[in-house]
């Protein structure tokens, strides 16, 4: 074969065999005079537009309406064609394919041939062409590419005694000669045709299918490798079953020449040829059911064009499609009729096998929203595609989430493939968009947007870092926001950065306000082995401490915290809090292991040594109130000390029990005279009261209290 035509594998049936073959190589010698009744010297057909690269479709090479149709031409009119290809033999006219003829057998009818062939003494090319065409309901045109292709018949002027023992090249493989069962110009015409439609009728049969995207081989030579061809037909994928290789781009480069080492041309040629000769094998109408959509949509100056082929029915999967210039508008049970462009969303569709993948067919239109986000939506799935991110496929659950919760307008489009993940961290499948990331995982169905929290989690390994998967959504108050995970919780605000919210924190955390309540982390969880040990967080409304036994202790931000603070923290003064603050009215208190810091309008001062276990026996905030002096020791009386409280006074002898004496005449009035200065000296009891009259010891003295106002009594 010429550098210009392809090699091919085909199939084979058994017949009777080389004898015919032998045979008519000797009849053709003898036949200028005999049985010829068609016109050598016909008027030619008006020649096609030459073929233009542009317009070849790997997957749509001829329609199928075309390649069966077996009333296009009669024998007259092959005659004329075969004429004006080669007015002139190189010798006598019968040795060339205008002039060939051989005796013909009759041949009945059967599945793939479904009208019988009537045999003959002798008929010529065009009569078998055209008698072959219509007893296989395929194209005299076909057949006549075909011859074309394979040996170059149809315009050589002196072709080989092989080129007509092996016109269709049928049943001649690559890597061996032709089957002598099928030599011989009526055989190869027949058996060829037949072939064809046994490709049509068993389409599962066979390695190339219509419908779904094919892996077709660049050339003959393993290592040429292969392109992924989605062949919309089954008259394109027998094609590919005759001959099974695509052309690469060089081979279409050199449309009417040679490419490289790896170019093939059978297919290329096939169409070629049938272009140049007799048009553009395309030739559609809109089919009836979708008339009305086309035309809603603008008709042929619509963004849908014109149609390049017929309605491709999928009874299989629930629908039909019919190819536009502008995409494939798709005609579904379950969704109706829907358009999918011939744009990056179309190519994606097509590469994941159109409505036979798992994208299923389409559900919607394709959209796009003001921020430049276009997608469409499928039964299995959404395509999104923008400038920024390019075409990705959001799949199932993760897909109807991102719709349901704003789509394109809150979450853009995905920058990632969605990915399943099965470790010990549970399965979950994930997939990042321009908005943040959506997990489905045991815990949910959640969106991680994308904020610092979002950074923070992905640094960390995501779901399968310290984190773990998500647990809740995120959760935003005023500029904070927070979410927890499986390890945690992330929260964000400007000012202070993301940081985690951990084991005991996070339960304390989440059952006391969270983010609305305690605010979010304003630093890090610190560990410290000072008093004990512990760790200490801060966060927007307050710090939380934890001591080694798991107790959790809040501190709020106020003159207690600062005093803490300034004193050293947990390694100064007081210690690690032991309970919560306390407050009564203004005025606060709270418990440190080693002091009690009170607050008040009065300001803020500590009760320190035994004073705090008495302030905390005398009613504590509630009853004492908080401290309004320092702890102040004096020799006076013997030596004592004493705190001053908004709600009284605690003292304390060298050799006594702290003893409360609250606000009120009796202590208002030993104040007034110089308290311990005075000749009563210290409390000694506490003060006791009956009805409207209390009274209270000191040290040289009762002093007594009712509606008639104070008295001491030596």
């Amino acid at each position: 074969m010429t550098s210009a035509q392809s090699t091919t594998v085909r199939g084979s049936r058994r017949t009777s065999g080389l004898a015919r073959f032998v045979g008519c190589l000797a009849i053709g010698a003898i036949v200028a005079s005999v049985l010829v009744s068609i016109d050598l010297t016909a008027t030619p057909a008006a020649p096609a537009a030459a073929a233009n690269t542009a317009d070849w479709d790997a997957g749509y090479i001829i329609d199928d309406t075309i390649f069966y149709d077996s009333g296009s031409m009669d024998a007259n009119a092959v005659q004329s064609f075969l004429n004006a290809e080669v007015p002139t033999c190189a010798a006598a006219a019968y040795s060339c394919l205008k002039g060939y003829g051989v005796p013909t057998e009759t041949r009945a009818a059967d599945r793939y041939c479904t009208s019988s062939y009537q045999g003959a003494a002798y008929q010529t090319a065009a009569q078998i062409i055209d008698g072959v065409a219509r007893a296989c309901g395929l194209n005299q045109r076909v057949l006549i590419t075909l011859l074309q292709k394979e040996q170059g018949l149809v315009t050589s002027t002196a072709p080989s005694s092989y080129a007509f023992a092996a016109a269709t090249g049928m049943s001649c493989p690559d890597t061996a000669g032709c089957d002598p069962q099928f030599a011989g110009f009526f055989y190869q015409v027949y058996f060829a045709a037949r072939q064809l439609q046994v490709y049509r009728l068993n389409p599962t049969s066979f390695g190339y299918q219509a419908g779904r995207v094919n892996n077709v081989r660049l050339s003959p030579n393993a290592a040429c490798g292969t392109q992924s061809v989605y062949i919309a037909n089954q008259a394109t994928a027998s094609l590919y079953i005759y001959t099974p290789y695509t052309p690469n781009g060089a081979a279409l480069t050199n449309l009417y020449g040679s490419g490289d080492a790896c170019s093939s041309y059978g297919n290329r040629n096939f169409w070629r040829i049938f272009s140049d000769w007799f048009g553009d094998p395309h030739h559609y109408t809109v089919v009836d059911g979708l008339v009305s959509y086309w035309n809603a949509h603008g008709g042929a100056t619509g963004p849908m064009g014109n149609p390049l082929s017929y309605l491709v029915v999928l009874e299989s999967s629930g629908g039909s499609y019919q190819r536009f210039q502008g995409g494939i508008a798709y005609a579904s049970y379950q969704y109706g009729t829907e358009f999918v462009a011939n744009n990056v969303i179309g190519t994606q569709y097509a590469q994941v096998y159109g409505p036979t993948g798992p994208l299923g067919w389409p559900a919607t239109e394709q959209m796009c929203a003001p921020n430049g986000v276009c997608f469409q939506s499928f039964a299995g799935g959404t395509v999104t595609t923008s400038a920024a991110t390019g075409t990705q496929v959001a799949w199932g659950a993760i897909a109807q989430f991102w719709a349901q919760s704003g789509g394109p307008y809150s979450f853009g489009a995905a920058i990632a493939p969605q990915d399943y993940y099965q470790d010990p961290t549970g399965v979950a499948w994930v997939q990042r968009f321009q908005g943040g990331t959506i997990v489905q995982s045991g815990g949910g169905m959640f969106v991680v947007p994308h904020t610092p929290v979002e950074t923070a989690w992905l640094a960390a390994g995501g779901g399968h870092g310290f984190y773990g998967w998500p647990t809740s959504a995120s959760s935003c108050f005023n500029t904070t926001c927070a979410q927890s995970f499986q390890g945690g919780t992330l929260s964000t605000t400007a000012s202070n950065g993301t940081h985690a919210i951990l084991w005991g924190f996070q339960t304390y955390w989440n059952q006391n306000g969270g983010l609305t309540a305690l605010g979010a982390a304003l630093t890090d969880l610190r560990g410290s082995t000072a008093s004990g040990g512990g760790w200490v967080q801060q966060y927007g409304g307050s710090a939380l401490t934890q001591r080694p036994d798991g107790t959790m202790t809040p501190i709020a931000y106020g003159p207690i915290w600062s005093g803490w603070v300034t004193s050293g923290a947990e390694a100064g003064t007081y210690g690690w809090p032991v309970s919560s603050a306390a407050c009564a009215g203004p005025a606060c208190g709270q418990r440190f292991q080693n002091a009690t810091m009170t607050t008040s309008p009065q300001g803020t001062f500590a009760v320190v040594g035994g004073f705090t276990a008495a302030w905390q026996n005398f009613g504590g905030i509630a009853s004492v109130g908080a401290a309004s002096t320092a702890l102040r020791y004096t020799t006076v009386g013997g030596g004592a000390w004493s705190q001053d409280f908004s709600g009284g006074i605690v003292t304390q002898l060298l050799a006594g029990a702290p003893i409360f004496t609250p606000s009120g005449p009796i202590l208002s009035t030993w104040q007034h005279y110089g308290a311990e200065r005075t000749w009563l000296g210290w409390p000694v009891a506490a003060q006791q009261c009956t009805g409207s009259t209390c009274s209270q010891q000191f040290q040289h003295g009762l002093a007594t209290s009712n509606t008639g106002g104070v008295q001491f009594t030596p």
